[in-house]
């Protein structure tokens, strides 16, 4: 049977962030974010109306409509970049950019921003996700199964 405690997180860590280690085995760095709060949706929601917005702007009578659940694929990306790097991103740790200098978190946030790195968007989307869940416990559960 499962239990509630799986599916619950601790509120504090999602509202004031906690450090998050992601990317693949032996390339990782952190990154210090908070979880998906109020503010993350509502700013996510809000940038998908204004991409929607502008994307029907540029239609010719008769075609398609897009709405905010309804983007292409791109935009939506842009969109949730922008959100996780203006909401939850508040850090990053142990990551160098190409001239071997640690990414600080304002370079960071911009790059998520530009839509040009969709696999550090993924990553800052996995670890807000993970904000405030007892990893320590999962880890044990599944060592059990």
């Amino acid at each position: 049977m499962a239990k509630l405690s799986t599916f619950s997180r601790d509120l504090a860590k999602v509202s004031e962030g906690e450090e998050i280690e992601v990317g693949p085995e032996g390339n990782t760095f952190f990154i210090t974010t908070r979880g998906f709060t109020p503010a993350y949706r509502d700013t996510l929601y809000a940038l998908r109306l204004e991409a929607a917005r502008e994307l029907n702007r540029s239609q010719r009578a008769g075609a398609g409509f897009y709405a905010p659940d309804a983007l292409p694929p791109t935009m939506d990306d842009v969109c949730q970049g922008k959100a996780i790097a203006r909401q939850c991103v508040l850090g990053v740790r142990g990551l160098e950019g190409a001239d071997d200098q640690p990414v600080n978190v304002d370079d960071f946030r911009a790059m998520l921003e530009s839509g040009n790195y969709p696999a550090l968007t993924t990553l800052a989307i996995m670890a807000a996700g993970r904000v405030g869940s007892d990893r320590a416990e999962q880890a044990k559960a599944a060592a059990g199964n």
